[in-house]
């Protein structure tokens, strides 16, 4: 029974790669086409960094709330963290306090708001979706109240390093943040116990719990980690507008979740890859980066968006289907 249990899940695991290997087959092919379409312009540094940039604060937040998603949980409230982030940073430095001391807090912000999350999913028992659009209209709320809905100049040079600034003059920091997030997430969810129990849980929560796996301490730390790397998102986009406003991140929270959905991650729990993930985000960045250049309307931008994430999850489901009539 073991073995045809550990057959199971290394069947699983294949699955998931080749979807996974196949989703960067169709990057490198979007980024050749793109390449050659839009011409100077797509491939010049004057569009590749501040599209690396600008992908970053959307993939930090992608990788950890890719572990929540596998775990049978989402957070919708990334968007209203991250704009809560921004208008805090903003009030924060126009009151004099120093950079390093704002980023402290901030994080430490973005951490209660994780905390709260988990606290409402795992102790209270409230529905994830349902705990987390009410927190995403309060994080947003309360930045409209700090900021009085206004724009504030953040402009500090610690804050402008994290958006903007280089590694060795060629490497934008934010790469370098986001190539640490993912390495961390990819080791903890394919090579630590910790990322088996998040498999676990995702696929039988009450089989876990029997185990005696802490299904609710597992989850509340998956909060709290998306609640720090959402305001990091947000301290990100903060450095690269050099303003805190109460509008950043409004919408995001959809972005990052079709990112996740598109890298083969799926809404009930148990089945994900962080490298999917990695690549929805490079895939749905590249897209709006190209349309974009080429001038296309940003209404037309986001059905064109929708409709790659309709496509690419009917094209799974119908998968799935195809496979449970050859069982």
């Amino acid at each position: 029974m073991a073995e045809i249990k550990a057959a199971e899940v290394s069947q699983k695991k294949k699955s998931v790669l080749n979807n996974t290997a196949i989703l960067f087959l169709i990057l490198v092919a979007m980024f050749g086409i793109f390449s050659y379409i839009g011409r100077p312009w797509f491939f010049s540094r004057l569009n590749i960094i501040p599209m690396i940039n600008n992908l970053s604060f959307i993939g930090i937040v992608a990788a950890v709330l890719t572990m929540v998603m596998i775990s049978g949980e989402i957070d919708f409230s990334v968007g209203g963290n991250i704009g809560l982030t921004a208008c805090l940073t903003a009030v924060l430095l126009e009151r004099g306090l120093p950079g390093w001391l704002v980023v402290i807090i901030a994080l430490a912000a973005g951490a209660a708001m994780g905390a709260f999350n988990g606290m409402l999913v795992t102790v209270i028992g409230v529905n994830s979706i349902m705990a987390t659009i009410g927190t995403m209209f309060i994080w947003r709320g309360i930045g409209y109240t700090l900021t009085n809905g206004e724009s504030m100049l953040a402009m500090n040079p610690v804050i402008d390093f994290i958006g903007r600034g280089f590694i060795f003059k060629v490497i934008p920091f934010p790469i370098v943040l986001l190539v640490i997030i993912f390495v961390l997430t990819y080791v903890i969810m394919n090579h630590s116990k910790w990322g088996r129990r998040i498999y676990a849980i995702g696929a039988n929560p009450l089989a876990s719990y029997l185990s005696g796996i802490n299904v609710k301490r597992v989850k509340f730390i998956g909060f709290l980690l998306c609640g720090i790397t959402a305001s990091l998102g947000g301290l990100i986009l903060t450095s690269l507008s050099a303003v805190g406003m109460p509008q950043h991140g409004q919408g995001l929270e959809l972005v990052i979740v079709s990112s996740i959905i598109l890298g083969g991650t799926v809404l009930g729990g148990g089945k994900g890859q962080i490298l999917g993930t990695l690549a929805g985000v490079l895939i749905l960045s590249i897209l709006y980066n190209f349309l974009t250049i080429m001038n296309v309307y940003y209404f037309y931008i986001q059905i064109v968006q929708g409709s790659v994430l309709i496509i690419v999850v009917s094209t799974y489901e119908i998968g799935q289907a195809m496979k449970r009539r050859r069982m």
